[in-house]
């Protein structure tokens, strides 16, 4: 009997959680489809958001399918998209802080920020909004891409779980980014400088992981920094051969970051 008390007290206060959890996420809800809405309309309501769009698709085609040396795609008369992922993570160092570096430091230099930090959201809903629209933008300037494996399976038959593979770590890596440019826009008021400093930043934990890097920290150390870059958890899923370790590692990281954003706010809050 006092087993099955114990039970029911136990389902009670599941119950109890879940009834309390249920409004807080609802109202999540409402939140964030007010403030990405209002963070995407910035993006695609402006030119700049379709030139940046076109300009990545074109310049990422063009350098998979024409390249600039000898590992082109009709170079290397295979069908497959390794060397097309291999060019993404080059790009995105260069196209994704240009997207985050105006997502705060405009904020601060129009004097909104103090504004957007008194309507009744909380940080965390601040920083995931701006963390979403991004994101959601990056993925449909990928989603323009899809023309490329169309292209690829039309002239072969290419490793659909490859392209997978990559497609996700793309992303992946994509919100790496994204937070990384975030927290540094927080802490920048001028948009050039969140822009040169994000630029290095995912270049630097980009390059952590290529071994001519790695060899000046020896064996040991060089597993940790390697570990620790990005390069070394997109290349697992460039090459479709990624585990849970990779996953678990990309999406910790991003959390981290957005977890470090939420905190800048609150020190500009107070």
């Amino acid at each position: 009997m006092q087993k099955i008390f114990h039970f029911h007290k136990s389902v009670n206060n599941l119950i109890q959680g879940i009834q309390t959890i249920l409004p807080k996420l609802n109202e999540l809800r409402k939140h964030l489809k007010i403030l990405v809405k209002k963070e995407l309309f910035a993006f695609i309501n402006t030119p700049i958001g379709y030139i940046f769009t076109a300009f990545f698709v074109l310049l990422l085609n063009f350098l998979f399918f024409f390249g600039l040396g000898d590992n082109s795609f009709w170079d290397l008369k295979t069908a497959s998209m390794e060397h097309f992922f291999l060019w993404i993570p080059i790009l995105f160092t260069i196209f994704i802080p240009a997207i985050t570096m105006r997502l705060w430091s405009e904020e601060e230099r129009n004097g909104t920020l103090e504004i957007l930090l008194t309507l009744p959201f909380e940080n965390y809903e601040l920083v995931l909004a701006k963390f979403v629209a991004a994101f959601l933008f990056i993925s449909l300037a990928l989603l323009a891409t899809v023309l490329t494996p169309l292209t690829v399976i039309i002239l072969g038959s290419p490793d659909m779980g490859l392209i997978l593979s990559g497609y996700i770590g793309s992303l992946l890596l994509a919100a790496s980014y994204i937070s990384i440019g975030l927290v540094i826009s927080a802490l920048s008021r001028d948009q050039i400088t969140a822009y040169i400093l994000s630029l290095l930043a995912c270049i630097l934990l980009y390059l952590m992981g290529y071994q001519p890097i790695l060899q000046f920290f020896g064996y040991e150390l060089g597993e940790i920094v390697s570990y620790l870059s990005l390069s070394s958890h997109f290349e697992s899923f460039r090459i479709g051969v990624w585990t849970l370790r990779d996953f678990v590692y990309l999406i910790s990281f991003v959390c981290l970051f957005l977890i470090f954003n939420v905190m800048i706010l609150r020190t500009q809050k107070s």
